[in-house]
């Protein structure tokens, strides 16, 4: 299987979480529907958790109703949610996109498979012994997000605090996805290498036999590209949502709310600074992966055609390789968020203009407030 066999503990894990509706290999055909159907009705029960986390959040947030009315209660409600609703459309996606999950497998397991069977000494030489260590990757990435979601949870914990508002297990689970799909999008990008170097062989040696099998690889992974932005565009678009609203509260709660000053001894600097890091890092190098595998995937399609037919008698065997050679210069082969953005260059701009304008905005609310409560004063 290998990328999804090396990942078996984390979808595992998901599939308790109801992500992923099955752990590979695929189930019969016959069984396929009462999975599917399961794992819709897991969706349904997950969804209703989270509404009722959510419902309780809220009755025990109106008791707070002095800050009903505070411009940092409402970013601060902002910073609470936002992941709650990408975790509640990522479900919904996956309930939607449950079919193409199983073809996502079934294409990678054929292209990998095809992979390691190929008779090349060339790419036998440069084939590494086993898979890379993506199980280990894995593990040290979910590792790696469970210590910092408890060192968050245990240096801000505040015991006159209900603790379903501190619990931020949303939180913990999108960014253990986002390892899984960081790591897929490399498997991706591993697949497109070899495929490279196999075309390469082919055309050497003008095998019109493998050089068709080949291309049809190539499509195959074209059409993964397109499975990877149906599926997980809500999670490109949720995490970058996430950053923004994470980073515009940092930066509010540490520089607008203070008057446009900053000081060193700021309370939760060393906490908004950890946060702050673990946000660049987690959705840039998902967003820099992205970008670079797809760079890899487009320099398949824009590979010179070296190979001539001369010695090739059969003339719809040729046309037929000429088909499948320029097919996929009209095929779309970059990571997008349902074709709205890409992944690597148009989604990065946006976040970063998100965080500007939005800053803008809220410090002149934060400036109206500072000069209504000068008022009140003033009078009283």
């Amino acid at each position: 299987m290998g990328i999804f066999r090396e990942l078996h503990v984390l979808l595992t894990i998901y599939k308790c979480c109801s992500l992923v509706p099955y752990v590979p290999p695929r189930p019969a055909r016959e069984n396929a529907k009462r999975v599917y159907r399961c794992f819709r009705l897991r969706i349904v029960l997950a969804l209703g958790v989270i509404l009722f986390i959510t419902w309780l959040r809220a009755q025990i947030l109106t008791e707070y109703s002095l800050f009903l009315n505070s411009l940092s209660y409402v970013m601060w409600l902002l910073a609470s949610t936002v992941d709650t609703i990408a975790l509640s459309l990522l479900l919904i996606a996956n309930g939607i996109n449950v079919t193409h999950y199983g073809t996502l497998i079934k294409l990678l397991d054929r292209i990998e498979g095809a992979i390691d069977r190929w008779p090349s000494t060339t790419t036998t030489a440069n084939r590494s012994p086993a898979y890379p260590p993506y199980r280990w990757v894995a593990m040290v990435g979910a590792c790696l997000c469970t210590v910092y979601y408890w060192y968050g949870f245990f240096s801000n914990f505040e015991p006159d605090i209900s603790l379903v508002l501190q619990i931020r297990w949303e939180l913990l689970l999108v960014d253990v996805y986002v390892v899984h799909v960081f790591l897929l999008l490399l498997a991706m990008g591993r697949c497109a290498k070899r495929l490279q170097s196999m075309y390469g062989e082919t055309v050497q040696r003008a095998d019109v036999t493998n050089l068709c099998a080949v291309l049809r690889l190539r499509d195959d992974l074209l059409h993964c590209v397109t499975l990877v932005n149906r599926i997980y565009g809500t999670l490109f678009l949720g995490i970058s949502a996430s950053m923004l609203i994470s980073m515009t509260c940092i930066v509010y709660f540490d520089f607008v709310y203070t008057g446009l000053q900053f000081y060193h001894d700021q309370p939760y600097l060393v906490e908004h600074s950890v946060m702050l890091l673990w946000k660049c890092v987690l959705t840039g190098g998902l967003l820099a992966v992205a970008g670079s595998v797809a760079e890899q995937i487009q320099a398949i399609t824009q590979i010179p055609w070296h190979c001539t037919f001369d010695s090739v008698h059969n003339r719809p065997l040729a046309a037929m390789v000429d088909k499948l050679h320029y097919k996929c210069l009209f095929q779309d082969v970059r990571f997008t968020v349902y074709g709205l953005f890409t992944i690597d260059s148009s989604l990065s701009y946006m976040v970063v203009s998100s965080i500007v304008t939005y800053l803008v905005i809220v410090t002149q609310f934060r400036q109206l407030e500072v000069d209504k409560a000068a008022k009140r004063m003033g009078r009283s």
